[in-house]
């Protein structure tokens, strides 16, 4: 007896017996197909109703992720952990994009256990121009490709020529929307075929717009505060900035014993620098000597913009001697800089007081008084020198007797 619904075959009830069936026997066959299918039905939509539970709560789950990340980093990172809740994966990466540029920059990657060969880990921080590959079609049309999530339906590369994903058997590039428009692009691969079902793949899309709603809060959010902590004409470390690191590495210091030097700066003559040239010309110093500082020290060194014409430069893991000998770099390059005015060109020199924890001095306060007498003392000592708090001690004493 077959077992129909909607005018389809779905199954065949089959019975046997030695003797001939009667048509009272075929009607019972009739209604026990009918009661089957019932049965099947009933189970089916049970089972639809576990899967679409089990898939909201996989959802929720996903953006509950996303909610609770606040910078650019942490959006993109929790991006792939809220994709990993949705569906296995093996490679994933977001991919940023300059639409005045027309540049796409990899800007995070996630490589999981089984997924090397996928994407490989030198792609971080690759960047490439509109082309014909997967990831600017994204972008240009606003819709994820490929259509089935199937890469041999497309031959197309993912970024550029040279980034190949022949291990791939599933594989979607999904675009991250901000009101209508792509700001980048989400790609996950996978070596197990059919990974991103059609159900899987409208949950993605979801996903990856909330996550590029979150890349834009996380940029504000970055914006912010470098607003908060960076002084706006030089981009060096503001002052209230200054004085907690300063504070932080301090006490990190005192508890693992080990050495941290202060640096204070002052451009000498600058109040005649704004007087003759003007003040444009003394904010041009100003970038140009922080330049320096950027520049001269390492990257772990956190320069500032102490106040005014006066510089702060915090050196980790430094004595003195060090500190001393990075000042001293410092004040060369600064008498290089040169900047062009309509009265010819400008030069600057720069005095600089230091003072190292612990032989200087144990606590904030007392390096920055120390710091700004040795200062004091270059200053008073013919300007465009670096002098020590020992050694401003050492001159005053001598002085004295």
């Amino acid at each position: 007896v077959p077992i129909i619904e909607n005018g389809h075959l779905r199954g065949i009830l089959a019975a046997d017996r030695d003797a001939a069936f009667a048509e009272a026997d075929r009607d019972l066959l009739s209604e026990a197909s009918a009661q089957v299918l019932r049965v099947v039905q009933a189970e089916q939509v049970f089972r639809a109703v576990e899967r679409s539970k089990y898939e909201y709560e996989r959802f929720y789950q996903a953006t509950a992720m996303l909610g609770r990340a606040l910078t650019p980093e942490q959006v993109m990172e929790t991006a792939f952990d809220a994709a990993g809740a949705i569906v296995e994966f093996d490679a994933g990466a977001i991919a940023l994009y300059e639409r005045d540029k027309g540049r796409h920059k990899v800007a995070a990657l996630r490589i999981k256990e089984g997924g090397e060969g996928l994407f490989d880990e030198k792609i971080k921080d690759l960047e490439f121009k509109d082309n014909a590959g997967l990831a600017s079609m994204v972008v240009k049309n606003r819709h994820y490709l490929p259509a089935n999530g199937e890469p041999r339906e497309v031959s197309a590369p993912i970024y550029t020529r040279k980034i190949k994903l022949d291990d791939a058997k599933s594989l979607l590039v999904l675009p991250l929307l901000v009101a209508d428009e792509a700001i980048g692009t989400m790609a996950l691969a996978a070596r197990t075929e059919k990974r991103f079902t059609k159900d899987v793949r409208e949950m993605l899309a979801v996903i990856a717009n909330q996550v590029a709603v979150s890349l834009q809060n996380g940029f504000m959010y970055k914006k912010m505060e470098t607003m908060a902590t960076t002084d706006g004409l030089t981009g060096l470390t503001n002052h209230r900035t200054f004085q907690s690191r300063f504070e932080d590495l301090l006490q990190r210091a005192q508890r693992h014993n080990h050495k941290v030097a202060l640096l204070l700066c002052d451009i000498d003559f600058f109040k005649k620098v704004n007087d003759n040239y003007g003040h444009p010309v003394g904010d041009e110093v100003l970038r140009r000597v922080a330049r320096v500082l950027q520049e001269v020290p390492r990257k772990i060194d956190i320069p500032a913009r102490y106040g005014g014409e006066e510089f702060a430069v915090i050196l980790d893991n430094v004595d003195v001697v060090q500190a001393k000998a990075v000042a001293e770099r410092i004040r060369i390059e600064i008498s290089k800089v040169v900047v062009e005015t309509d009265k010819g060109p400008l030069s600057v020199t720069e005095s600089i007081g230091v003072a190292a924890f612990p032989e200087d001095g144990r606590d904030r306060t007392t390096l920055i008084e120390r710091a700004d007498l040795a200062l004091y003392a270059a200053k008073h000592g013919g300007r465009n020198r670096v002098v020590t708090w020992a050694e401003a001690q050492a001159a005053k004493s001598k002085k004295a007797s």
